[in-house]
């Protein structure tokens, strides 16, 4: 059975996979007193060499069943969305809590497989979702919900995708994501377009109904992106929402990670509040504005880079591990719901016509 909770001394922390993604994760757990990696596991040695000396008391290998004879508390899946379904699975199965990267899963039944496995093994399950802990996005979520800005009347959000600025990714990392997105599942708005739903299912709760129109983009011979594309959708309580994908080949935006250039704007009957950037720096204002009343209010001291928005998920993941907070930033079940409303925008696109979430 999974290590009681809560717990009383650092939690015992171990990862698999290795990939871009873990440049983020990891440095966020590392130099916090109440969390230890004991290990890490990936496939490929070379990308584990370049943990070895910055994790000199983790155990490094290339097998899982090694990595969890460290005992862990909480095993962070970093893996490729594809394998998430049968890696959560497996370590469920031993006996281990699990925080898995979004999205959970690529189908509704790998979440299925993964959400029984953690009932079966009486663990629990729960997605790394960095946006909903983003400090921009925390204050804006604060405003709204304070009633500054008036009852809220819509939501629109913004990507613009770029291939200049920011930092080099390695081309292994991206090899799944277009394997993928030939599977109907592309990067903008399957993967990426995950943390906007996130975020605004968080604001205003689950979605009525969502309308997906899928375009594509050939970056270079063989190689395609899913934009422009846009997703429309109402939630439960009435809000309407837009989320609308561009990509800007020759466009620049500084960033010391990704380059996605995003905005998310909340409309109230009294004016609006906007988050101006996540990703990149291509807005140069404060992260958060508020409008109202003829006077806007600029937010300019938040933690605003992707790091600060992962550094909140590590103070969050240890404090739900140890005890000191009820829930995860996103449970497991939660983060089915998101993948449904997702998958049922992709849907509608092929369907060329809405989809009604209670069907």
């Amino acid at each position: 059975m999974p290590t009681p909770l809560p717990i009383d001394r650092p939690l015992r922390l171990a990862t698999v996979g290795a990939g871009q993604i873990s440049e983020l994760v990891l440095p966020a757990y590392l130099g916090r007193p109440d969390i230890e990696i004991v290990g890490i596991c990936d496939r490929e040695p070379g990308r584990l060499s370049r943990w070895a000396g910055v994790l000199p008391g983790a155990l490094v290998t290339t097998e899982l069943a090694e990595l969890l004879a460290t005992s862990p508390d909480v095993v962070d899946v970093l893996v490729p969305t594809p394998n998430h379904a049968d890696v959560v699975t497996s370590v469920l199965d031993a006996g281990y809590h699990v925080q898995v990267q979004k999205p959970i899963a690529r189908d509704l039944e790998g979440a299925d497989q993964m959400l029984v496995a953690a009932e079966r093994a009486g663990a629990s399950l729960s997605i790394l979702e960095d946006y909903l802990c983003y400090p921009p996005l925390q204050r804006l979520a604060e405003i709204v919900s304070s009633g500054e800005v008036g009852e809220p009347v819509g939501l629109h959000m913004k990507i613009v995708a770029t291939g200049r600025g920011g930092w080099d990714v390695t081309p292994s990392s991206y090899e799944w994501q277009f394997d993928q997105a030939r599977d109907g599942r592309g990067m903008l708005v399957f993967d990426h377009g995950w943390h906007q739903l996130a975020v605004a299912m968080s604001l205003f709760g689950p979605v009525r109904r969502i309308f997906g129109w899928i375009g594509s983009t050939e970056i270079v011979p063989g190689i395609v992106m899913d934009a422009p594309s846009t997703l429309v959708w109402e939630h439960v309580g009435g809000v309407r929402a837009v989320l609308e994908i561009s990509f800007a080949l020759d466009t620049y935006f500084r960033s010391t990670h990704y380059t996605g250039d995003e905005r998310i704007e909340v409309t109230g009957s009294r004016g609006f509040v906007r988050c101006n950037r996540i990703s990149a720096c291509g807005i140069q204002e404060p992260s958060v504005v508020t409008y109202r009343d003829g006077e806007t209010r600029g937010y300019h001291a938040l933690d605003d880079t992707p790091p600060d928005a992962f550094a909140a998920m590590a103070a969050h993941t240890a404090a739900f591990f140890r005890g000191e907070r009820p829930d995860p930033v996103m449970s497991g079940a939660e983060g089915r719901i998101v993948l449904a409303t997702l998958l049922a925008g992709l849907d509608s696109a092929r369907r060329t016509s809405p989809v009604d979430l209670a069907e």
